[in-house]
């Protein structure tokens, strides 16, 4: 495999590929970056640590699920969806 990825659950996970200059566009924040294609089922993109970091400081509130953050001189604000709470 080209990379292993540890997940969040710790185990380790492998990348079936790579793909180059991918944009991904959030409300008004444009992503360009590469990524690995790795089998995870119920999604359909995981942002990590490494787009994290070029952010520097972000504000985060899980409460009302956003996050904010500068880039390229621009304040930007994406919002979470909310989904029904797991019943028990």
């Amino acid at each position: 495999p080209e990379c292993q990825v540890m997940i969040a659950d710790g185990k380790t996970v492998s990348c079936s590929g790579k793909c180059h200059n991918i944009n991904l566009t959030m409300g008004d924040y444009l992503l360009t970056s590469n990524m690995y294609a790795i089998a995870m089922g119920g999604v359909d993109i995981v942002l990590g640590v490494q787009w994290l970091t070029t952010l520097g400081t972000i504000e985060m509130n899980f409460q009302e699920l956003f996050m904010q953050f500068q880039s390229e001189g621009r304040n930007f604000k994406l919002k979470g969806l909310r989904e029904k709470s797991p019943q028990m």
